[in-house]
Formats: structure tokens, C-alpha cells, sequence
């Protein structure tokens, strides 16, 4: 009986899921009721936020509007209150939201790729990708930026910088070249400026990884004591240049560039697949290729046998067929793939007895 009941909840909440984006797909903006019911029907459960994740993926192509109307302004204060909307009404700006509209509109940008506003935290247009997303957005001077899976930026271009910063994930810049307005991407209490060129950057854990496919960029870093003024700073005070790259070059930075890779052309167009979405290994450890496949999707991959974790595993596994990859690995490396639910996989040893 238990069993029978879960299976009835789940085939539920796939049905609410279905309902609301067909309500999301309206082109009105959703009532003040119906954001509180969204509001309440999201925070009942992981499984409610996992399916409209998952069922708003399979109808992108369809042009499901995946926008979300919530109020950021706090409760109580007065004056208009303010919405985000459909793609064509002008959003809401950042005000002193409380902490559980912040917290939601972090939901809302990893649910449905939002634009979430015109002004961000710092004053810019932020653009953001779910997990398993990318995203092409074409900035206000014809440049462009690439986002990959999980990943934010902000944009916020003034008469005399074009500035971007990088609050998450990893996206690639093609920059239009403009000598008289260089192009600054901030990651963290790091910088990288260029003019004209194309390159991507990574925010890690403290670090920044920087690769490039075209022309020279600056590694800049901001002395220590000012670090907590970089992103409120129209112009951030005692920058430090750290060194340059150029093309075919990598580097991961802080406050010091330990060392500069001169990448292969094939070794370029192997770090860089996922923007034809695609990851290609060539060798790396299974541990490795495990850690980048999770980026890509809300499941949980998980290696069972410590003994497999060093295995080296070469190939291109398109980012979107997750089935793909799980077919790869058993036919050409022997691994068995165990579903323990919906949203966690283990890897084990195809000797396991």
C-alpha cells in the first residue's frame, strides 16, 4: 500500500508540474495568488521543484515560457509593488528583498534560465543557466557570452568599460573590438581584461581558470585589503596586474599565477567542447569525468568501487544524452550502471561478483 500511495503522489505532482506550465506559458503575468500558490507548491518538496525541472526541459523547444513572477520588494513598504513578468514587460529593480525572496529567485534562475531583471545586485542585466543548459546571449555592443551549465553572470556596460561579472558556472566571451572600452570580466576578487578576443572563464572554488581561443587578455587580481569592494566599486581601486595570455593558452589564478599552459590545437578544442556541447576526455581518471558529467545534471553520479576511480576513460559524450554516456561506459569499459532512484547513480566494477 505504501508503494501505491507514492506512486499516486508522484503521478500528482507530474500533473501539477504540467498545469503550471501551461499557466506560465499564458502571456499574463501571473496574479499576486497565483505567485504565492507557485511560492507554496515549489516549497513542499524536492520532488515538486525536481519535476518542473525536469518537465520544463523537454518542452523548451516547444516555447514554454519558463518566467516567473515574484515580488522582491519587502513587505510592508510602500509604493507600487514590483514583478518580474513576461519576456516583454520591464522587470523589477533590485531592492532590499528579504531573505526568502532571495532565496527563491535563486531557485527560479537554476529552474527556468532566467533574465531575471534589469539591475542586477551591483546594477547590470543578469543572465543565468540551469543545470545541463547552455546559453548564447548577445551583449549591448555585439559581443557575446556563452554560459555554460549552472552558471550567472551580470552585465553592466558604461560609457567607458564593459564590464561582466562572473557570480557563477563558467561562460565563454567572444569580445567585439573596441580599444577605447575594454572589456573586464570579474570572477570572484579576480579580473580578466581584454579588447578583442575570445576566451572563457571559470569561477572555482577561490580560483579562476582562464582559457584562450583568440587574441591576449590581462590576469588582474585586487590587493587583498580592498578585495570585499570589488563589486560595489564603479572602478576598483589597487588592481594588480598578474601576467597575460594569449591564444592557445590556460591559466588558473588568485592572487598569483603559479604556472601557463600552452595547450595543443587538439587539446584546445578539447577543453573547450562543451560550447558544441560535448565533453570529450582523452585519458582522465573516471573520478574526473564523473565530477564533470554531475555539472551537467541534477542526478547524483556516484562511484562505488574506490578501484574504478582511477580508471582512464577517453571519448565524446554529448552533454544532453545522459543515456549516452551510462551506454558508453558499460559496453566500452566494462562498468555496471545501477539506478538506486530517480536522481542517483552508481558506478560499480563490471567483475563485481
Amino acid at each position: 500500500m505504501n508503494n501505491i500511495r507514492e506512486f499516486t503522489g508522484h503521478e500528482t505532482i507530474r500533473e501539477e508540474a504540467r498545469k503550471w506550465l501551461i499557466r506560465l506559458d499564458n502571456n499574463t503575468p501571473l496574479a499576486d495568488k497565483e505567485i504565492e500558490a507557485l511560492r507554496e507548491w515549489l516549497g513542499r518538496s524536492q520532488a515538486h521543484r525536481r519535476e518542473l525541472r525536469r518537465i520544463s526541459r523537454f518542452w523548451d523547444n516547444a516555447n514554454i515560457l519558463a518566467e516567473l513572477a515574484i515580488p522582491l520588494t519587502k513587505p510592508g513598504r510602500s509604493g507600487k509593488k514590483t514583478l518580474f513578468g513576461h519576456r516583454s514587460t520591464k522587470y523589477a529593480r533590485y531592492g532590499l528583498a528579504t531573505l526568502a525572496a532571495t532565496v527563491l529567485l535563486a531557485v527560479c534562475i537554476t529552474l527556468f534560465n532566467l533574465v531575471p531583471s534589469e539591475t542586477g545586485p551591483t546594477g547590470g542585466n543578469v543572465y543565468g543557466t540551469a543545470i545541463g543548459q547552455l546559453r548564447t546571449v548577445t551583449l549591448p555592443d555585439g559581443s557575446t557570452a556563452q554560459l555554460n551549465t549552472d552558471s550567472l553572470i551580470e552585465v553592466d556596460y558604461t560609457d567607458m568599460v564593459r564590464k561582466i561579472r562572473l557570480l557563477r558556472g563558467e561562460s565563454r566571451f567572444e569580445v567585439v573590438h573596441n580599444p577605447g572600452k575594454p572589456f573586464e570580466v570579474y570572477a570572484g576578487s579576480n579580473m580578466v581584461r581584454a579588447v578583442g578576443t575570445a576566451f572563457s572563464v571559470q569561477l572555482l572554488s577561490r580560483d579562476v581558470k582562464v582559457t584562450v581561443e583568440e587574441g591576449k587578455v590581462e590576469l588582474i587580481t585586487v590587493e587583498e585589503k580592498k578585495r570585499t569592494d570589488i563589486a560595489k566599486s564603479a572602478s576598483p581601486p589597487e588592481l594588480k596586474l598578474l601576467g597575460s595570455l594569449q591564444r592557445g593558452q590556460c591559466a588558473t589564478f588568485n592572487d598569483r599565477v603559479d604556472s601557463i599552459s600552452n595547450l595543443s590545437k587538439d587539446e584546445l578544442a578539447r577543453q573547450t567542447s562543451w560550447q558544441r556541447g560535448v565533453l570529450s576526455f582523452s585519458g582522465e581518471p573516471l573520478s574526473e569525468v564523473v565530477k564533470q558529467i554531475n555539472r551537467y545534471t541534477p542526478k547524483t553520479i556516484e562511484i562505488a568501487d574506490p578501484e574504478l576511480k582511477t580508471l582512464p576513460v577517453g571519448g565524446r559524450f554529448k552533454i544532453a544524452d545522459l543515456d549516452e554516456i551510462f551506454e558508453v561506459l558499460k559496453t566500452s569499459f566494462g562498468i555496471q550502471v545501477s539506478r538506486v532512484d530517480n536522481q542517483h547513480i552508481l558506478l560499480r566494477s563490471g567483475r563485481r561478483k
